[in-house]
């Protein structure tokens, strides 16, 4: 029994703060599918690497724009900096890490 004037709450560390959306911008002319394949294997394997040491972060997916020639990685992190680390650890260039903002689709209100 814990006397009346503690706190008995769950300490801060047991819920998480919530994560943000980031977009990691890549611009990869004359990638072919073989090449890209690659580079997603080590986008995802950073991530999960960082993700599995306790990094607050997650890999969510990507979006090749062919006809542009760029990449968008979508990550869930703690921050930017552990974003640009996982890219920076992935050995992909990137252009640009931006915050992002999920909208909900039509079929989602």
């Amino acid at each position: 029994m814990s006397d009346p004037g503690q706190d008995t709450a769950a300490p801060a560390a047991a819920c998480p703060a919530p994560m943000s959306l980031f977009v990691v911008e890549r611009r990869l002319p004359k990638v072919t599918e073989e090449q890209l394949a690659v580079l997603l294997a080590a986008v995802s394997g950073a991530a999960g690497r960082f993700s599995a040491r306790g990094d607050g972060v997650r890999y969510l997916g990507s979006i090749f724009v062919a006809r542009k020639e760029y990449l968008l990685s979508l990550f869930a992190a703690d921050g930017p900096g552990t974003v640009q680390a996982v890219s920076q650890a992935s050995l992909v260039p990137f252009a640009s890490i931006e915050p992002a903002v999920e909208l909900p689709g039509p079929g989602l209100r």
